[in-house]
């Protein structure tokens, strides 16, 4: 471990001391009687969380006796929660706050104290010490369900801890299993066994928003720097889509990919893109998606939400996570994406690359891909 990198854990396994500390108040003060309701936490980012909404709407029938489950998410997540309409309420969370603002954590956490559910269930597998974990711990409810997990997100000695807060650990598979399959796998432990794999549907949202019927959309942006294709790729293989179908270009994103939508408007001037970075809520969002022809995107979570709309899709897909959230399995059937990929040996590598230690540009796995594998991948979609 190098000296920079041992800072930042020492730095972080004391904030998750201190906050262990901050929290255990609300297990001092916490409340004798239990509601009879039943809370589910998932704080992960809208990508998971959409790849969790078909066993989402298992869980909650399962558990539904009496009055729908409460939900708490990331505050990401928060419209497309309230659309479905599988919960009785949604806690929204943002997580940055959530640990680094006190005043922030002390009022989240004292909603969540206040609820006092007799039941809390947190299905992710790659749990957080300091956010989900800490949440099912400070409900203090007579039932604390969880994944046995993995250690993605957590180190052995943080889960050691976190466990411990959890009256049952549900056993999970050591294969690398696929995320939709992970999440049957968790329900099917909870005795639900209706569930069965399959693409996520997102029924139609309420939106303001629209594009025309010959759009395009484009998604430059992903959740860090070295999982992004280069802009200028985006670009080569949006204007081959523009001269070859005719079809208008619409680049689409979030609040970071504000920097990445102007770079890729100005390559696009001369086609008049219409650039909707950072304009539109989730649910507009995945509605501009619905009515697209096609959707080019790096793994993020437009892949994901253009499968639970009916759209093609195409991602430019590197190693470090393959096969857990995509190629999505071949016995789903449906509109499922399509991965563009630079096979290498070291794929699975959880994001440790053995090539470079440089964050900000694309790792090996991303930049090899080449603008032609990814323009054919389009046209044999289009015209298949």
């Amino acid at each position: 471990m190098n000296y920079k990198l041992f800072i930042k854990e020492s730095i972080l396994y004391l904030r998750d001391l201190f906050l262990w500390g901050f929290d255990s108040f609300f297990i001092l003060f916490s409340k004798f009687e239990k509601s009879n309701s039943v809370m589910i936490v998932r704080v992960d980012n809208i990508g998971d969380f959409i790849l969790w909404l078909p066993s989402a709407e298992k869980l909650c029938s399962h558990y539904s006796s009496e009055s729908k489950p409460i939900l708490v998410c990331n505050q990401s997540c928060a419209d497309l929660a309230v659309a479905i309409n599988y919960f009785s309420k949604v806690i929204d969370i943002d997580l940055k706050r959530f640990s680094s603002n006190l005043w922030y954590r002390w009022h989240t956490l004292g909603d969540i104290s206040d609820i006092s559910p007799s039941t809390i269930i947190q299905p992710s597998y790659s749990r957080v010490f300091s956010t989900g974990d800490s949440v099912v711990r400070v409900s203090c409810a007579n039932e604390r369900i969880g994944s046995v997990g993995d250690l993605s997100n957590i180190s052995a000695v943080r889960r050691a801890i976190s466990n411990r807060w959890y009256t049952r650990l549900v056993p999970a598979s050591s294969l690398n299993l696929m995320e939709l399959e992970r999440n049957i796998e968790f329900t099917h432990e909870l005795g639900i066994f209706d569930s069965h794999t399959s693409i996520p549907k997102i029924p139609k949202l309420s939106s303001s928003k629209e594009i025309d019927q010959d759009s395009f959309v484009i998604f430059p942006g992903a959740s860090a720097s070295f999982k992004t294709w280069p802009i200028e790729a985006f670009a080569k293989v949006a204007v081959r889509i523009i001269e070859k179908y005719h079809w208008k270009p619409v680049i689409l994103g979030g609040f970071h990919e504000i920097t990445l939508g102007q770079q890729l408007e100005e390559k696009l001037i001369k086609y008049s893109p219409k650039n909707l970075v950072d304009k539109t809520t989730l649910t507009e969002l995945i509605e501009i998606i619905r009515l697209a022809q096609i959707l080019v995107s790096n793994d993020t979570s437009a892949i994901h939400i253009a499968a639970g709309v009916d759209t093609q899709s195409v991602c430019i897909l590197g190693g470090g996570h393959y096969g857990r959230f995509l190629p999505y399995p071949d016995s789903i059937e449906g509109i499922k994406p399509v991965i563009v990929i630079n096979k290498m040996s070291c794929f699975g590598c959880n994001w440790h690359c053995k090539f470079t230690n440089d964050t900000s540009l694309p790792y090996p796995c991303i930049s090899g891909i080449e603008v032609d594998s990814v323009f054919e991948t389009i046209k044999n979609i289009i015209e298949d």
